[in-house]
Formats: structure tokens, sequence, C-alpha cells
């Protein structure tokens, strides 16, 4: 939850009566009693809050929309030579509204209730994920750790140590049994390393701490694994690479792949060399040039696209000429790996060889102005064999596998909905699954089965439901606007609103089917958003598209198909303050009118995108 910094307000003391009455809430909240018999009700809240304290106030944001949150972190220490540290962190309109922080959590190892994990899920939680139930050692598990209640994370090489601490979302002490579970376990809330921890600066954590009977417990639970979940995810994980390696490894050997050499840089400059030539030749047997759609003065990025990288040649055509290498041109022929590195120098290199007339703009860019179609080496040039298109897979006959029967290689955004709050209730009664998830469809189905089956449409208009209890409870909160809307209401409500209503108590996902058709795991919050920015420099237009990941969109395979679409350089590359391996495609000009039209071709509608045009929101 606090991945980002959040904003602090200035400290100040907290008053002597607040401070016992906030300390004495604590303990009879938590039902808090010390480990030792000789502590007194006011050493007992010393270290739940110890004097001196002081609070301030703090707003983040968290989640995948950035939603807001306020609320009060108290700060104290618990000896003269300690800094002050976070011990508690108040949500206001929160769930849970209190919670402890691992520094509290070290001074009373038995607040809570202690879970523990596998070294390498810890470092998993130190970068803000949850704790899955498969994460989970045991059982046995401690009493306590129920849906809702605060529980404490340690390490199995540190087991009376808590490094994070997070809310049930199932019950942890009924389990039986972990491996084979899925699902989240654990909502973290706080852990060692986040910016709430890191407010305190630089604090030893402790090797061991005292809390009864925790050793025997992990040993029992360790005893009961064969292997642990993590281990067992990453035997899976590497019998999927063995498998995935012997696909490619037979999929090289039928393709003749596994033998095409890198080539030299004088071949590769060759290469672009003929295939300049083999373009010219091309255009220059067309009956016009108009016919070739040549408008000069030809941008450089529309010259190399058009002229020159159609008739790269495929690896065949070198030594050892293996006749199955003819998909694609030659890997190693990229521009980059000429002698001449980007294009404006390859454009200087063809005047020389007087083939073509170039000029520098006064942005820098260097344009064509003209070819030398009569040119001897364009007149006497020999075709080669150009590269075969790769074969695209065919669709089966009922489209793509999980797009829902949708075209195949589109995108597909499916809305859904999971139990939450109040609406957890009214599940349980109808005997429906609570951590399942629904479509706003399947939320109306079971709404019109329950009001069917305990007959509460009233006979003269079946539009009209009465309310009982549980619909009165689950799907109205007890605000003012609720409770007016009830008295209006006078027991009976329309049964579309209610479909509504319980479709807005339910906590909202989301599912993403990727053009290949691959699902992604249902996400929490609104899905997200595609970024299309045109910025000017200089004299010059640059498109900008980032987010296309998230819908399973290829970025490099998008610039291609815009290179074609636009007829202008279009590049895939490292996206500037992006997480590593996320990419930004790039295309030259204001495209954004094509790029819009690309991306909504694979079936992403406009609402998901978020567009600034020159500086301004469009």
């Amino acid at each position: 939850m606090f991945k980002k910094k959040p904003q602090i307000k200035a400290q100040a003391p907290l008053r002597s009566s607040d401070r016992r009455k906030t300390a004495q809430s604590i303990i009879t909240n938590f039902a808090y009693t010390s480990p030792s018999a000789t502590e007194t009700e006011a050493s007992l809240r010393n270290l739940i809050l110890p004097d001196g304290s002081s609070h301030a106030k703090f707003s983040t944001t968290y989640g995948p929309d950035l939603a807001p949150a306020h609320g009060t972190i108290y700060l104290g220490s618990h000896s003269s030579d300690e800094e002050d540290r976070p011990l508690w962190v108040k949500f206001e309109r929160q769930t849970p509204e209190l919670f402890p922080t691992v520094f509290t959590l070290w001074k009373n190892p038995t607040l809570l209730p202690l879970l523990h994990t596998h070294p390498p899920v810890i470092e998993r939680l130190y970068e803000g994920a949850d704790l899955m139930t498969p994460g989970l050692i045991g059982p046995p598990f401690p009493d306590g750790a129920e849906v809702g209640k605060l529980v404490g994370i340690a390490s199995s090489e540190r087991p009376t140590v808590p490094v994070a601490v997070g809310v049930c979302e199932i019950d942890v002490t009924g389990l039986r049994k972990t491996i084979g579970e899925k699902g989240r376990a654990v909502r973290i809330l706080h852990w060692l390393g986040d910016e709430i921890y890191k407010l305190a600066g630089a604090v030893k954590v402790p090797d061991e701490l005292e809390v009864p009977g925790v050793n025997e417990v992990l040993s029992v639970a360790m005893n009961r694994l064969v292997i642990s979940p993590s281990e067992q995810k990453e035997k899976e994980k590497e019998e999927e690479r063995e498998k995935e390696k012997e696909k490619e490894k037979e999929k090289e050997e039928s393709s003749g792949e596994e033998e095409i050499r890198q080539l030299s840089t004088k071949e590769i400059d060759d290469a672009f060399y003929n295939a300049a030539l083999y373009g010219f030749q091309v255009y220059s047997e067309l009956e016009t040039r108009e016919n070739a759609r040549l408008e000069f003065p030809l941008p450089s990025a529309t010259f190399i696209n058009m002229l020159v990288h159609p008739y790269l040649p495929p690896a065949s055509q070198f030594p050892p000429y293996n006749l199955l290498q003819d998909v694609g041109p030659h890997p190693s022929l990229q521009l980059k790996k000429t002698s001449w590195k980007n294009l404006p120098k390859l454009l200087k290199y063809l005047q020389s060889k007087d083939l073509v007339v170039t000029k520098v703009r006064n942005g820098g860019e260097s344009i064509v102005m003209d070819i030398n179609w009569e040119h001897p080496e364009i007149k006497s040039f020999r075709p080669y064999k150009l590269p075969v298109p790769p074969k695209e897979d065919k669709p089966d006959d009922d489209g793509a596998a999980g797009n829902g029967g949708g075209k195949p290689g589109v995108v597909k955004i499916e809305p859904l909905y999971r139990p939450n709050g109040r609406a957890i209730k009214f599940f349980q009664e109808i005997d429906a699954g609570t951590k399942d998830f629904y479509t706003a469809a399947d939320l109306r189905t079971l709404l019109n089965t329950y009001i069917d089956t305990n007959t509460l449409a009233q006979k003269l208009n079946r539009r009209l439901v009465n309310l009982d209890p549980l619909l009165s409870n689950t799907l109205f909160t007890t605000n003012a606007a609720d409770t007016a809307e009830l008295a209006k209401a006078k027991g009976a409500y329309r049964r579309d609103l209610l479909a509504d209503r319980l479709v807005s108590a339910c906590a909202p996902y989301y599912r993403i089917t990727s053009p290949s058709g691959e699902q992604s795991k249902p996400k929490s919050g609104s899905p997200p958003k595609i970024t299309i920015v045109t910025t000017k420099q200089g004299s010059k237009a640059v498109t900008r598209i980032t987010g296309l990941e998230a819908f399973g969109i290829e970025p490099k395979t998008l610039a291609e198909e815009l290179q074609r679409a636009c007829g202008r350089g279009a590049t895939a590359r490292q996206g500037t303050g992006l997480k590593p391996g996320l990419l930004e495609v790039q295309v030259q000009g204001d495209m954004y009118e094509d790029v819009k039209r690309a991306v909504v071709t694979k079936g992403i509608p406009e609402r998901f995108f978020t567009v600034t045009h020159h500086g301004k929101p469009r």
C-alpha cells in the first residue's frame, strides 16, 4: 500500500490523555495481554504507544486506480536512545482502520497472529506483492488468522521476527492444506522497506524475538512439507522452460534457423546497397513514377521503408546457402550494423555513387529530391530471390481460444465483479461463491433468482421488488442518502436499480484477452489505458504510444504495422520512465489518427485511450 511516498503534514505532540485513551482502545480492540505477568496497565500502554508520542496527518494513493487515502501516522520511540519511528497507521474510512507497523510488532511480538512463508516469497512481499495461499507454511496455523483479521508475516529463516503486516482474505486458521490451493490469502498493508518503514531511517532488524511456541509450530509445518510451494513452482517453471526449449529446437531444425550465421559488416553493407538497387529497378520499370506512389521530395523514412527494406535478402542468399532459411530478411540486416550506422550517412553514400540527390532541411532531416533512374547499375542489376513472408497461424473454426467467440487477433476487455463488504452476506445467503468473479449479467441473474425464489416481486408490477432485510442491509448503506432513498421507497424498489446497486456493492475487476487468445487473471480496479502523446521537437512531430503490453499487444509488431500503414519510420524501444522491459512505440510525424485507427481495430475502444496532442488533452 505504501510503495509510493505519502505526503505527510507537520508532526504534533500527542496529548497524554489522548495517548492513554488511544493505547487503551488498541489494547481492548486487539484483546492484547502482555506475555510478562509483571507488566502493569501503564507499562502495557507504553509498549503499545509510548510516552512522548506524536502524530501527523498523511495522504497517499493506492491500487491500480490510484484511489486517494487519508489518515494519521502515530510516531514514537520506546527508549531515549531511539529516534522516533512510525508505530501505528490509521486510515479514514478504510478497512482495517488501524494497524501496527513492524516496529510495534518487534516490541509486542504476540500482538498479532504470526504467519510464515518462504524466503523467496518474502522477497516478493518486499516488492509490494500480496501473500498467496500456496506461499503459506502450514498447517498448523495460529488461532485468530480469520477473514478480515490483522496478521504478521515472518520468514521461515527468522520465524519470530515479523517483516510485514496484512489482513486475511480467507480463513487461514481453518486451512487444512496449502499446496494446490489458489488465490490471495493475505492482503499486505505494510512491509519492511516500504515508504512508511523508511520514515524511521536506518534501523537494525532484530535477529530473534521471544514468541512462545512459534518455533515448535513452524517445525511441525515444515516437516509436513515434502517440497515448498516456491520450490514446486520453480520446478514447474523449469519443466515448462525445458518443454519450450525442445519445441524451439524442433522448430529450428525444421526451419534451418540453427545454422544462420552472423554476417560481416561488408556483407551487411553490400546487402543494403543491393537492396536499394533492387528497389530502384522495380520502381523504374513501372509505367509511370506516379503509379509507384513516389512523390518527391521523399522523407528519408519513406525512402528506406519503400525502396530498401522490402528488398533485403533472406539468409538463403548467403553462405552456406541453406534454402530453408528463406523466411524474412537475414536477422543481421539492420541499419545500425552497417558501416554507415544511420540513414543520413547511407543516403550520403548513395549520393556519392550518383544514385540519388539528397538535401538536408533546416530541421536537420535528410530528404531525397530525386533518383537517377538511368544509372547503369540500376539498369544492369540482376534480381535475387526475396524472402518468403512468414505463414500466419490459422485460427480455429470457433474463433480465438478464450476470446468469447470474438474475432481472432482482437483484444477483449471484460468487466468482472467480486463480492465485497456488505455484499458478501447476500452471496453467502444464496450459497454463491464469495471469492468467485461475476459479470454484470451474472449478478442480475443471481438477484432475479433470489427475488423469484422468495416471491418478492409485486404481483401487479413485477418491476417493483418488496425489500426484505437481506436486500435492505446489503444493498443500502447507513449514510444519509441511502437512508433517505429507503424512506422514499416505502418498502418497494425498482428491480433494475437493485441490480445496479448489487453491481456497485461488488469490487470491480477486469480480465483482458490478448490478440493471441490468452486470458489474463482477473485484476482489481479499472482497466489500464493506452497513452498516445504527440509532441513537436523543433520542426518535427513525434507520436508516442505506451501501455500496449497490458492488453497483450506486442509493441514491436505494432511498430511494424504502423510503419507500413503510415509510410513513416516507427520503432519500439525502452520507454522513458517506464519499468524495464516496457516498450514505447515512436512514429515519426503527427500520426494520432492513424495510431488510433490501428489500435481500435485491435478491439480497444477509444475510452481506454489517454491522449495528449501537442501538450493539450484531447
